[in-house]
């Protein structure tokens, strides 16, 4: 069955490694990543109001990083689904 590649996209986006379990070729890597980043997302979630003071210096480059990471994911969930595709 063919798989969309911006559906592939987003879900990388929104769900680490999301679109990569959709597209269904690397799944351990998929579910590893997926899991991976839900629990890290939880702890800067759960960790971020203790540190409102160092907000100003380290919640750029955190947001920033994860935001890169994202679009890298997703690209490569747009890409994987073009190629299974064939």
């Amino acid at each position: 069955m063919p798989k969309n590649p911006v559906v592939a996209a987003v879900l990388n986006f929104f769900f680490f490694g999301g679109g990569t379990l959709y597209v269904g070729k690397r799944k351990l890597v998929g579910a590893l990543i997926t899991v991976g980043g839900t629990i890290a997302q939880g702890a800067e979630i759960y960790t971020s109001p203790p540190m409102k003071n160092l907000i100003p210096t380290v919640w750029p480059f955190l947001i920033g990083g994860l935001v890169i990471l994202k679009i890298g994911l997703a690209i490569d969930g747009y890409n994987e689904a073009k190629a299974a595709n064939g």
